[in-house]
């Protein structure tokens, strides 16, 4: 069969979640008495993967700069991107340890701690939570922290995050590969991809049998699942707010580090708060200067030369009733006419 070079890695990804599938069906198996032969099968089908699949993970190191693989970048740098949250929580683990949870130089570090959000954040999200940290980390407060004795420990980790994040960096810098290097590569992922296609089949057939007296269980371990054709998918957003709050510039914390500081004192002093509250983003806003104001508020001379706003027009009363005629012409209305003969008799 015919494989790109993109859907000869999406064969190397689906057979890493393969493989989990798999050891996770054997753990099921294991579970039951008897079914050795099915066992053995599926213990077949779990050799086969992962023979398969050992060289991929240094191929892949070495085609992540392939131009069509442009669109996984960030898949490639996942790992690197994990590592470098790792080394965050190492960092502020060790602090907690070697000083407490309540030092007051975590806050000052770390005062939007959310580690999971950051794991699934994007890449904007990251670079603007790095962009934070190194300000936050070269403030006069923590340079002064972390410069003593009993804080020596933190530097060979502080070393690390440096250098996870310069590692996870390096998979988005844009490198032209030239032809004799990219068709060699490009053959070598491609001829992983048939080798791992092949082998995928001859794992899942396997894998059927060895799961066919348990009713149902192929069916919800995820093995019948095939490799799906490639969508726009990528990295979990949250709003940068969840993860850190917007940096304000620090050209007020620069003036304020030519102030003396107390070198003896684990707390901060008063401009090293104000440093950090204005790193943090929690500096209160400059009030809107005059001029702002005169702008925004309309001068007395044209609101009184702006025309008044005309009144909406009344509806017009609906018409009066007719008035009632006098009462004597209601009388004579309804009086009737006598007649003479009538009357003489009732005198007779």
């Amino acid at each position: 069969m015919s494989l790109s070079t993109l859907e000869a890695y999406d064969l190397v990804r689906f057979a890493e979640a393969f493989d989990s599938r798999l050891a996770a069906a054997d753990e099921l198996l294991a579970g039951r008495s008897g079914l050795e032969r099915e066992k053995e099968w599926l213990a077949t089908a779990i050799q086969i993967v992962r023979t398969e699949r050992a060289p991929a993970a240094s191929i892949l190191e070495k085609v992540r700069d392939l131009p069509e693989l442009e669109e996984v970048r960030e898949e490639f740098a996942f790992n690197l991107h994990n590592l470098w949250i790792d080394s965050l929580e190492k960092l502020h683990a060790g602090i907690t340890f070697c000083a407490s949870s309540r030092s007051p130089v975590i806050e000052a570090l770390f005062p939007h701690l959310k580690f999971p959000q950051l794991r699934r954040a994007s890449r904007d999200t990251l670079q603007e939570f790095a962009a934070g940290y190194e300000r936050r980390l070269k403030s006069s407060y923590v340079s002064r922290i972390l410069a003593r004795d009993d804080f020596s420990f933190v530097r060979p980790v502080l070393a690390q995050v440096a250098t996870a994040y310069a590692n996870w960096q390096s998979c988005f810098a844009p490198v032209q590969l030239p032809h004799e290097q990219a068709a060699p590569l490009r053959a070598e992922l491609i001829a992983l991809g048939k080798k791992l296609d092949v082998g995928l089949r001859q794992a899942r057939c396997l894998a059927e049998a060895a799961l066919a007296p348990l009713a149902d269980a192929f069916e919800n371990s995820g093995l019948a699942a095939k490799p799906r054709k490639r969508a726009a998918r990528g990295l979990p957003f949250l709003d940068s707010t969840e993860v850190s709050a917007p940096e304000a510039a620090v050209s007020e914390s620069e003036a304020l580090e030519a102030e003396p500081l107390e070198t003896d004192s684990e707390e901060p002093s008063a401009a090293e708060l104000a440093e950090l509250a204005a790193l943090s983003g929690d500096a209160p806003s400059e009030p809107a200067s005059t001029e702002d104001a005169s702008q925004a508020a309309p001068a007395p001379e044209a609101v009184a030369a702006a025309p008044a706003p005309e009144a909406p027009s009344t509806p017009e009363p609906p018409p009066a009733p007719p008035a009632a005629e006098p009462a004597k012409a209601a009388s004579k209305r309804g009086r009737k006419k006598t007649d003479p003969k009538s009357t003489s008799s009732e005198s007779a």
